[in-house]
Formats: C-alpha cells, structure tokens, sequence
C-alpha cells in the first residue's frame, strides 16, 4: 500500500514538475515572435481494483498541447500578403506620383509652353535671326527634359528587376529552411511545438512575398508549401526555387519561373501576390504607363511641329527641315517592335495621326493566314494588309509588314514607349525655321474638296482646274498655260508637277478651281501662326485634348491612383492588425494568467510532495513493526 502511495506521490510530482517547466517556458517566450502558447494536458491513471472496490492511481501527462487554430493562422497568412501588396503598391506609386511633381516633371509643361511663347515673340519678327536661334535653344530644352525625365523613369524600371532578384532569392531561402525544418521534424518524434512555431514564422515571412497555401502530408510527413495559383514550393523533404528568366518575346522584360529539378515553368505574375506582385506591377503597368504618357506627348508635339515644318517655307525660301529628328524614320519605326532575337520578322510602325494615337502595348499575332492585333484595353480585331498589300492602319498607326512574322508567333507594338527618349534636335540652323506657310486657296471652288499642299518644288504658282464635267483636272500657270495635262478626278494620290506636290480629295464640283502660291515672301509668319496652335489646338485623344492636357492628364491619373492605393493600404493595414489580435488571442502568452498557473503548480507540486512524504514515513512504520 504505502509502495502504491509513493508511486502515486511520485507521478504526481512529475505532472506538476513538467507543468512548472511548460508554464515557465512561456513566461521565458512571453516576447518571441511567433511563439504559441504551450499547456499540459494530464490524464488520469487507470484505477486499481482492490476487495471489490476501485481505487485511483495519480495521473500522468497525456501531451503538450499548442495553443493554435489554423484558420486564424490562415486568415493572418492572407492579411500579412495583402497588407504587404498593398504597402509595396501605395509605395511605389508614391514614388511615381512624386516623380512627375518633381521639378524635373514639371518642366516639361513650362519648356513646351516657353517654347511657344518663343514662337509668338518670332511671328512678330519672322527675319530676326536672334529669335529663331531663341526658337531652337526652346526646342532643345524640351528635347533635353524629356530625355531626362524618360531616363530618371526608367531607371525605375532597372532598380524594380534587382529589388524582384533580392525578393526572389529571400523566397528561395525560406524555402530551403522550411525544407530544414520538415527534415528535423521527420528525425525526431513529435509533437514538434517549437519546431511548428519556427516553421509558420518561415511561412509567415513568405506570405509577405507571395500568396501561400499550406496542405498537410500523410503519414507525418511534413506540409506542402504551395505559392501564388498552386506552384509547389515545398513538397515535403524536398524544395523547389524560383528564378528570373527572359521574357518572351521582349528578353528585358525579365518574368517568374519555377525550377523544378531540371526542368524550368514560367509563372504568371498577376496572380502571385504580396510584395512580389506589388513589384511586378510597378515595373509592368505603372512604369510604361507613365513611359507610354509622356512619350505620346513628345511623339505628337515632334510629329506636329515637323508636319507645319514641311508645309512652309523657310528663310531661304526653301522648304523648312524638321526641327526634331523625324518620328517616322526607319530606326525609330522599327523600334516600336519587339520580337524574339531569333525572329525573321521585319516589321515597322509609323505615326500616322496624332489624334488616335494611344499609349500601351499591342500585340500583334500571325497564324499563317489572318493578322490578329490585341489592343492594350483587351480587344482583340483581325487585320488586313489593305495598304499597298502589306500594311494596315491601327489607332494612328500604320504598321508595315515587310516580313511576315512566322506562323504563332507574337510581335509586340510599343508604339509610345521610348517617345520621350527618341526626341532631338535635327538642326541648329535659324534659318531652317519654315516661318512662311504654304498658300493653298479654295476660294473658287464650291465643292467639299480639300486641296493641301505637300511639298514646294521649282513651281511655285499655279491653279487645279475641274472640268466642266467634274470627272478631269488640270495644272496650269497664273497665265493659263498647261502644265500637267487632263489627268481623272479625283486623283488616287499626292500630285507632283516640277516637284512640287499637292494633295486634292474628292468632292469638287465642275469648273471648281484651286489656287497655290508658294512664292518666297519676307515677313510672311503664317505657318509660325499655325505651330503657336498647335498649343491650343485639340490634336490628342480623339480631339478632345491638347498635347499638354494629355501631360496633366497623366499627372492628375497617378495622383488619383495614389490617393486610392491609400484607402486600400489602410483597409488592409485594419485587416492584418484584426487577424494579428485574433492569433495573439488564441497563442498569445498572458504574464498574469501564466502567474497564477505557476503559484497552482507550486502548490500541487508541494502537496504532491507531501504524499511522496507520507508513503515514505508509512512505510518506515511498517519496517519498525518487526
């Protein structure tokens, strides 16, 4: 018997032992992050059976249990990538929006209308050689501050590509010591409490990267760590990395890759999550947006200032040079494609009108047969090559295939993006500035027609007679003498006549009659009239804007952007702090509940002892018997 209550005594001593340890841990981890509350469960000993009667025998540990519920570990998994997205997000639209309220930005507006009022100030002195180098010295400062402000974004882009190295390699890294823990974990026997807490602090740190779903194994054999829509991280024992690999088909436009033993499987990035999305996004949506913006209002203020060049006369008399390296050239056309390096393909895109031009990138595909080009807003039109049998027109664009891109693959159309990069200077000659304007009269003529002049040549005065019968037209001098013979009406293209060339559409009635003179006139400032319009004029967005509009609009775009990206960052921010308090709750270690734990303990730790006590002094009665 007394045997009985010693062993009874001594088990009790244990329990309430192990019971002290356990409540001291907490108190020990009260502040470790991460670290989850741990309780021992105690069970009672199978009773004895002695004389017909049940007697108890003391009590043993069943388990320490963790304080843990795995959907509020879950739901804060959620919160923590969300928040994270969202603070990377409202970040670097800070940045953004920062960066084109810098002085630099705000350039752009006051050099474009400094040069105009340059412009004014020559049409009241179209000779002054003074006033048109004033005129070039304007224009090269608004060459010189969108190559700047384009340079200072793109960096951007540059430092975006190492911060998603530096995130991805910190992904691999929590990989492989998830991995580590799994393999303790399968070493030694559990309940592996500590080593639970470490592995969903790792998770935890993941889940501000990526979205992470976390699945359990059969036979204890850890967890499977799935990132993003499902791409296993971790399986188990073993673990896989994430890479960075050339894009296709733009190879700088650097995309996600999961490397699965010697394999490697792209991942789309829209569906990853946390920082890493938030990252994508700045370097894929909001950096070309603002590239494609300011290189749209650098593209047309070039286009439009050359095209009122080459339609006037410059102090020479001559026909006035591009003042800004022409948007159309061969190289600067070409480089609005991207394809693969391996790609045959030979195609160019050139600016046709300013006013349906839009910014983003176009995809354009080729099955063999039919061009498919997918606008940046989703719709997706099939494409004829209905100019001249190989190229097609396109929101302004007109996109010529030279060599068709093979069957399946995809070119992509940038036509905007490098626009405030591709701005220069094309003369520092004053007198190049074409001041005069090309006289093109429609005063005698009745009909719709538009009669416009397109370059000046060795004639340079003459009339477009109608026939009486509307179906001819003529050429001929002040004086009447013929000079381009009865040609039909209307004509199918430009006209040339001693190179000059004009362009008259349809809709001339008999015996209308149109007038040029495009002899040299000193003092003439007409076409200065019409660049000093082009500030006012509504040549952007459908002509609903002007070329500055489209600046502010982009301006007032990622201000508003930012200002959203704020109200989001604080839902989410509420989100997290309310899934945090919900775990603390649940795994969280309480000083004053721990306190008075360890006081119960030490009684029944004490008492225990007492019948450890009493056993002892039982049984020395009974020895003293004999």
């Amino acid at each position: 018997m007394a045997s009985d209550l010693l062993n009874l005594g001594t088990q009790s001593v244990l329990t309430a032992q192990r019971q002290l340890n356990t409540t001291g841990h907490n108190i020990s981890n009260a502040n470790t992050e991460g670290y989850s509350r741990q309780s021992v469960v105690q069970g009672t000993n199978s009773p004895r059976q002695f004389g017909g009667q049940t007697y108890g025998m003391g009590v043993h540990v069943e388990n320490v249990r963790r304080s843990w519920d795995q959907f509020a570990v879950k739901e804060l998994n959620v919160a923590t990538t969300q928040v994270n997205y969202r603070n990377e997000n409202l970040a670097n639209l800070d940045l953004m929006s920062g960066m084109l309220s810098s002085v630099a930005s705000k350039k752009i507006p006051e050099n474009l209308n400094d040069w105009f009022s340059s412009v004014k100030t020559l049409a009241d002195t179209p000779n002054d050689v003074g006033a048109r180098k004033v005129v070039l010295e304007k224009a090269n400062q608004v060459r010189q501050t969108f190559n700047n402000v384009h340079e200072t974004i793109r960096q951007q882009a540059d430092t975006a590509n190492k911060k998603l190295e530096m995130g991805v390699e910190r992904v691999n890294q929590l990989a492989v010591e998830i991995r580590d823990i799994h393999r303790l974990m399968m070493k030694t026997p559990g309940p592996h409490n500590d080593l639970m807490d470490k592995h969903e602090n790792l998770v935890k740190e993941l889940s501000e990267y990526t979205k992470v779903t976390i699945t359990p194994r059969k036979n204890a054999e850890g967890f499977n760590v799935h990132i993003g829509s499902g791409h296993t991280l971790v399986s188990g024992t073993e673990s896989s990395q994430l890479k960075m690999i050339d894009g296709d088909p733009d190879v700088h436009q650097r995309r996600l890759a999961m490397v699965e033993g010697k394999g490697i499987k792209a991942i789309t990035a829209t569906d990853i999550g946390g920082k890493l999305a938030g990252m994508f996004e700045l370097r894929d949506k909001e950096i070309p947006y603002i590239m494609d913006e300011l290189g749209r209002v650098a593209t047309a203020f070039s286009f439009e200032v050359n095209k009122l060049q080459n339609q006037g006369l410059d102090l020479n008399g001559q026909v006035g040079a591009d003042i800004f390296v022409d948007t159309n050239s061969e190289a600067i056309a070409k480089s609005r494609v991207v394809a693969t390096p391996q790609s045959n393909a030979d195609v160019a895109v050139y600016i046709g009108e300013t006013s349906a031009l839009k910014g983003g990138e176009y995809a354009l595909k080729y099955n063999g047969t039919n061009y498919t080009v997918t606008k940046p807003d989703g719709e997706t039109i099939t494409a004829e090559l209905n100019i001249d049998g190989r190229a097609f027109y396109v929101d302004g664009m007109i996109i010529d295939v030279r060599n068709a891109p093979a069957a399946g693959e995809k070119l992509l159309i940038r036509p905007t993006r490098n626009g405030a990069a591709q701005i220069q200077m094309d003369t520092n000659d004053p007198k190049a500035i074409a001041a005069q304007s090309f006289e093109a009269s429609t005063t005698s003529a009745q009909g719709t027609a538009k009669f416009t002049m397109l370059a000046a040549g060795q004639l340079r005065e003459f009339e477009v007679l109608v026939s009486p019968t509307g179906k001819e037209f003529a050429v001929t001098d002040p004086k009447g003498n013929i000079l381009l013979a009865p040609q039909p009406y209307p004509p199918s293209g430009p006209v040339s006549v001693l190179g000059t060339e004009f362009q008259l559409t349809a809709g001339a009635l008999p015996n209308d009659k149109f007038t040029a003179n495009l002899t040299h006139s000193e003092g003439d400032n007409g076409n200065l009239r019409k660049m000093f319009d082009i500030q006012r004029d509504k040549k952007m967005n459908g002509h609903e804007s002007t070329i500055i509009d489209v600046y502010h609009n982009l301006n007032t775009d990622v201000g508003l952007k930012a200002s959203t990206a704020t109200r989001l960052q604080e839902v989410a921010e509420l989100e997290h702090q309310a899934a945090q308090s919900r775990v603390a709750s649940i795994s969280g270690v309480n000083l004053d509940e721990e306190a008075a734990n360890m006081m119960k303990f030490q009684q029944a730790y004490m008492a225990s002892s007492r019948v450890m006590q009493a056993a002892n002094e039982t049984f020395d009665t009974i020895l003293q018997l004999r």
